[in-house]
């Protein structure tokens, strides 16, 4: 094998901490092998949970998509979300040790994630190369959240960070100072990999829902959804079912619901009174005026 070769080569982490994620995962399995396989080689890193036995039926599936690596988590911390951030730095500190030298990636996947693209892995890969360094980071770009009350001024809720289920660099692990890994690691890491100028933005993987799911499937630019604060269940069904024909035909509309979507997600966040309940609304609303004025930037630019 060419060197050239060695080193593009890709890693996706299925992080799970029960049965019900590794069903999930299987049905994501059972989609990716429809899909042909990817130009550039891509393992499978099954990462248990320490509360989690290792699951052999989860194996045997991906092993017919790649290379397989089962493995247990060994920190032993647990709760949300520390448990989840634990696992999250004991496998990037075993794709470090065990990767040593490689250019690609290694995608956080977790069970609400579906890859929505047959070349899904392959256009991913390609805009991770476009750059010269290549990121240690690249996602859904999610920017400082406010509430959005009537007759109220605005107060931050989430500041602007890169999602977790995102691609990181083989030697991420390396990258971080011990700072980092203090806190929830998504909002931790952000910081540091901006100011190596290393974080970069995708819009291929994409915040979505389950009433957007349909409409997002044919989105030329997105290759992987996720459906955070979604019923998980529901969420993977409605990404993994191929479009119909008569969805197909109707994609032309989807321009104008997602303005309308839009404007009522607007209104609810505006006139709720539960933050909880509107948390995830502010912030697709934020992600949508954020894209909107990157485009105008770069329009501006050209």
């Amino acid at each position: 094998m060419h060197s050239s070769e060695k080193q593009n080569r890709h890693v996706v982490i299925l992080p799970y901490y029960c049965d019900e994620e590794v069903t999930r995962y299987l049905r994501i399995a059972e989609r990716i092998a429809e899909f042909p396989r990817p130009e550039v080689p891509c393992d499978f890193l099954l990462a248990a949970s320490p509360r989690t036995e290792h699951s052999s039926r989860l194996e045997a599936a991906f092993s017919k998509l790649g290379k397989t690596i089962a493995f247990q988590c060994p920190t032993q911390i647990f709760g949300y979300p520390e448990g989840p951030t634990a696992m999250f730095w004991d496998c990037m500190d075993f794709i470090a040790e065990n990767y040593p030298g490689q250019s690609g990636f290694a995608l956080w996947l977790e069970s609400d994630m579906a890859p929505i693209k047959p070349d899904w892995i392959d256009r991913l890969s390609a805009e991770w190369y476009e750059d010269s360094p290549a990121p240690i980071m690249m996602g859904c770009f999610v920017p400082d959240v406010y509430t959005r009350k009537l007759f109220k001024p605005p107060t931050l809720v989430v500041g602007k960070h890169i999602n977790g289920g995102a691609c990181y660099s083989m030697d991420f692990a390396r990258k971080m100072p011990a700072d980092a890994r203090a806190g929830i690691f998504d909002m931790a890491v952000y910081q540091y990999a901006t100011e190596l100028g290393r974080a970069k933005r995708t819009s291929q993987i994409a915040f979505s829902t389950t009433k957007r799911a349909r409409r997002d499937l044919s989105d030329a630019n997105k290759v992987l959804l996720h459906g955070f604060m979604q019923d998980k269940d529901t969420f993977i069904d409605q990404c993994l079912n191929p479009l119909s024909g008569l969805e197909q035909k109707l994609s032309a509309f989807n321009p104008a619901l997602e303005r309308l979507e839009a404007a009522r997600r607007l209104f609810k966040v505006c006139v709720s009174k539960e933050d909880r309940k509107t948390a995830f609304d502010n912030v697709l609303l934020s992600i949508r005026s954020s894209e909107a004025n990157e485009k105008r930037r770069i329009q501006r630019a050209a």
